[in-house]
């Protein structure tokens, strides 16, 4: 009887070695792919980098869709600038650069639309009604640029647009013209003293001179995490004494980002745009009281994306 026990302890050692030796023996041949894929990756990502850099043209366009969150605070170019959603939307960020010795063109456009069946707040966040409502906005804009001093200092000029989606009113079309800096290629930053904004639809809305500054990124936050920003901005030279507007009044700005985790499952991630922007003049028209024009006014969107580049 002592035997056959000190049989089954012999036996019973030997499969527990015999399986963790075996565990070790897969938890080593794991890390040791994991850090080959490591090395494809960032092999990968340099490889990305110099397609961007390579002259020539390099475009982008990333689709954000499905049942995703949606809202609005103070989003005073639409009628319910206090809204928020959970149902279908659909969104696209897209980008289009060339690249040269001596020259570039960067472009790109960005469009937000969701409807469903959505609560109108006040401006303490109490419900009002439940309604169909659409969130929708549209932003688009050319730069083009010629270097004076090797890839880094340009003279460029800029053309912008700025709507809600299918309305397309009201609106803003910004030109100008100046300087920008490209410390890297993905990045530019302009300053343009020469600038003039139109403000539709008309006897509503204040044209003016001014100057036009910003500046848009096209990169990698980490890794599968894409990041596209575009920061615009117009400082107005003069007022509109008619309509009680100081210069200040027509001061704005309007901040875009795009993030998107990419290719979570078999191409698909997930993605989110957020917008930022104050405009006194719209909160203005909008019938906002003068104390709270100057508050910031957002959009966001987040839902299923698939990006397409090359």
């Amino acid at each position: 009887m002592k035997k056959i026990a000190l049989l089954f302890v012999a036996i019973f050692a030997t499969f527990t070695f015999t399986q963790a030796q075996t565990l070790e023996e897969l938890k080593s041949a794991k890390a040791e792919k994991e850090g080959v894929k490591a090395g494809i990756d960032a092999e990968i990502a340099a490889l990305e980098k110099q397609i961007r850099e390579f002259p020539g043209w390099t475009s982008g366009v990333g689709v954000l869709f499905g049942l995703d969150f949606a809202g609005q605070n103070r989003w005073y170019a639409v009628e319910t600038p206090f809204t928020g959603t959970s149902n279908f939307g659909i969104g696209l960020n897209a980008f289009a650069n060339l690249n040269e010795d001596k020259y570039y063109v960067k472009t790109d456009a960005a469009a937000n639309w969701a409807r469903g069946n959505s609560r109108i707040l006040d401006a303490a966040g109490d419900v009002l009604e439940e309604t169909p409502i659409s969130v929708g906005t549209f932003a688009a804009q050319a730069r083009p640029g010629f270097y004076i001093y090797e890839d880094l200092i340009a003279v460029s000029g800029r053309l912008g647009w700025n709507t809600v989606l299918f309305d397309f009113s009201p609106g803003q079309i910004t030109a100008s013209a100046g300087a920008s800096i490209t410390p890297m290629k993905d990045l530019e930053i302009w300053v343009h003293p020469l600038g003039y904004q139109l403000n539709y639809p008309g006897d509503d809305f204040t044209s003016v001179a001014g100057a036009s500054f910003g500046g848009s990124y096209v990169g990698n936050l980490y890794k599968n995490i894409k990041w596209t920003s575009t920061l615009e901005g117009f400082f107005a030279y003069g007022g509109d004494e008619a309509n009680g507007l100081e210069a200040s009044d027509l001061h704005n700005w309007t901040w875009r980002n795009g993030f998107v985790i990419d290719n979570v499952f078999k191409g698909i991630g997930v993605g989110l745009t957020y917008d930022i922007r104050q405009n006194r003049q719209l909160a203005k028209v909008a019938g906002v009281d003068k104390a709270d024009w100057g508050q910031l006014q957002t959009l966001y969107n987040l839902g299923f994306s698939y990006t397409i580049a090359r």
